[in-house]
């Protein structure tokens, strides 16, 4: 089997401490964007699948209210959260810092945004990731406009324990200097981009049947060769930069073993 990159599974993020115990440093994603039509839930999908096609278990959350929602794409994987009430919000948070072995993606909505980080910075919720073994990083999509910078600096302001990465998705953020409201201060030095995708493809993976791990393992007969190659290139990139991640991740687990 293939993996993202185009080669053979390995224990990605995943050494022998000197005891000879396995050791992983398990990534928790948290997408979001204080702003809707961004490109959130593509690259919760992208991220999720990406995983798969490593044979590497997924957990994603899904926090939207309106849909396309990331459910509809990966119902076996996603479980879809209610932040109304104290109820939800406990499953919510126990689920994801439940069995650290297993990458966990959480799909923030527009709408779920500030009641989420919101309780996240009130429980210490990424304190408590990191003691379990994971790592919390936070991409963020950015986007034109004060809401979106005032929401990236609050984020950084108040997590100063996660990473938080800027995502720029080239159809939204064309026009956004580089390093300007959105600097990367994090320990991650990965740049994240969605490149732009045309018309028809982007029509193509919009549809709830695709997926993206079904792509990456056989092209489909109907597909000309002219956009094969296209939506191969583009999910390649995409994919080098999620590799780009967890080799950090890597690093920082070697690192942290050798102290």
């Amino acid at each position: 089997m293939l993996t993202a990159t185009g080669q053979a599974p390995a224990e990605t993020g995943s050494i022998r401490t000197r005891d000879g115990a396995s050791r992983r440093t398990t990534p928790l994603y948290v997408v979001c964007s204080p702003q809707r039509c961004v490109g959130k839930t593509l690259l919760a999908r992208l991220l999720a699948e990406f995983y798969l096609i490593d044979g590497l278990p997924v957990a994603a959350f899904d926090l939207a209210d309106e849909g396309p929602q990331l459910a509809d794409f990966l119902p076996r994987c996603t479980t879809i959260a209610d932040l109304s009430d104290a109820t939800g919000q406990m499953a919510l948070f126990d689920q994801i810092i439940a069995d650290r072995r297993t990458t966990k993606i959480i799909d923030v909505s527009h709408r779920a945004f500030k009641d989420f980080f919101t309780i996240a910075q009130k429980i210490g919720f990424f304190e408590e990731a990191r003691r379990q073994g994971m790592e919390p990083l936070i991409l963020f999509m950015i986007a034109p406009g004060p809401k979106s910078a005032k929401a990236y600096t609050i984020l950084g302001r108040w997590f100063a324990e996660a990473s938080l990465l800027p995502v720029r998705n080239q159809l939204v953020a064309k026009g956004i200097p580089y390093c300007a409201a959105f600097p990367n201060e994090s320990a991650v030095s990965v740049s994240l981009e969605i490149p732009l995708l045309g018309a028809s493809l982007r029509t193509l993976v919009d549809q709830q049947s695709f997926s993206f791990a079904d792509f990456w393992r056989t092209t489909p007969a109907s597909l000309p060769a002219r956009l094969d190659d296209e939506l191969q290139a583009w999910i390649k990139r995409i994919f080098l930069q999620f590799r780009e991640i967890e080799l950090w991740l890597m690093c920082e687990e070697i690192m942290s073993a050798l102290k």
